[in-house]
């Protein structure tokens, strides 16, 4: 009997093309479209993306499913999104959706429908063997989602497929056009889905969190300006506050958010050239809530990591620290041999061996030298 499947569909080509890939290999496939939540109510964009996915399964000839996981994504994301916000952390919805949704929640339903496994489009390739999981980037860099995947449970990635591992985004837009889709030319989705490509994030979030006014100041101290909220901005960012007439000069260079006061709600600003020399002084980070897919790092090994999807790979190495429980190990210390780049707490950290995943953490703190 062959294993039963239930892929992920999103109405985007590349849930749709692997979805084709493992019916041609002879897996009993279906596929499943979840309802997420809007916030405004307004449904259009999730109905067509439906509709879509609804599309590519009669084309292809195979079952299709709708999971309605509204309820679940408000709370285990939206909520998650806003609260962080408003504690003045930088939250990743889309890693948390991932854990939280798609490997999560669709997982358990999948399971208890009758699936042997699940799959999805995403850009990342596995290894398993027995016990061990490896998860490794995918053939084309541009497109690795590897961090978005560095905290999904070990267990649940033993019973996922990738299919898209192995190709590059170009030959999916191909393999789609082979298989006559009609999402073979739809662009891909961008920002945060509940969000949609209209509205900036801070607009968002001025929705669901109040305007709380605050000053700006300077590397000195001085009143400079003001913004409305610490707990909507985030480390690097150059926009969200103004700085007063008088204290604006002709050619006035960008400025750079350097850090935030949540209590105080003021943040400090500086040119570029007095951004980095800040940012120099933070070369070792705090993470938790440690999720492991291989084996924990060595710390008598280097290692890369990045921040954020796609961002830089960062050298590195961990040490696990002294006061957290030994069998555990849920904090852990990073020192960077480059600067990263505005690290904040929130953020997440994936730690790579080579080409393979480890898992990671999130930012608890940061460390100045």
């Amino acid at each position: 009997m062959n294993k039963r499947v239930y892929v992920a569909v999103s109405g985007g080509v590349d849930s749709s093309v692997s979805l084709a890939l493992l019916r041609d290999k002879g897996f009993d496939v279906t596929g499943v479209y979840f309802k997420t939540y809007k916030p405004d109510g307004d449904i259009t964009y999730c109905r067509q993306q439906g509709l879509d996915a609804q599309k590519v399964c009669k084309t292809l000839g195979v079952p299709f499913k709708v999971f309605d996981l509204q309820d679940e994504y408000r709370r285990q994301v939206f909520d998650y999104m806003i609260n962080g916000y408003k504690s003045g952390q930088t939250p990743n919805p889309d890693m948390i959706c991932n854990k939280e949704i798609k490997f999560g929640v669709f997982a358990r339903k999948a399971f208890e429908d009758g699936a042997d496994l699940i799959a999805t489009g995403h850009y990342a390739r596995l290894r398993i063997n027995q016990n061990d999981v490896l998860l490794m980037q995918p053939e084309d860099l541009r497109k690795d989602q590897t961090y978005f995947l560095s905290q999904v449970n070990k267990e649940v990635l033993s019973k996922v497929i990738f299919p898209l591992g192995d190709y590059t985004k170009r030959q999916v837009r191909y393999l789609a056009r082979d298989y006559n889709l009609h999402t073979a030319e739809k662009k891909d989705s961008q920002g945060i889905c509940f969000i949609g490509r209209e509205m900036n994030v801070h607009s968002f979030l001025q929705t669901y969190i109040p305007k709380n006014k605050g000053y700006v100041l300077n590397l000195q101290g001085d009143i400079v300006g003001e913004h409305f909220g610490a707990n909507l901005i985030t480390i690097g960012q150059r926009r969200g506050f103004t700085i007063y007439p008088k204290y604006q000069i002709p050619n006035m260079p960008r400025l750079f958010v350097i850090s935030k006061d949540i209590y105080k709600n003021t943040i400090t600003v500086g040119t570029k050239e007095e951004f980095e020399y800040m940012q120099s002084l933070n070369r070792s980070l705090v993470i938790e809530d440690l999720n492991w897919i291989s084996n924990p790092p060595d710390e008598k090994r280097k290692y890369r990591c990045r921040i954020r999807h796609r961002g830089k790979m960062y050298d590195c190495s961990v040490k696990f620290l002294s006061d957290c429980d030994a069998l555990n190990r849920q904090n852990m210390q990073i020192d960077f041999q480059d600067i990263p780049y505005a690290p904040a707490t929130g953020q997440f950290v994936a730690i790579y061996d080579n080409n393979i995943c480890l898992g990671g953490g999130v930012i608890a703190r940061c460390l100045n030298s």
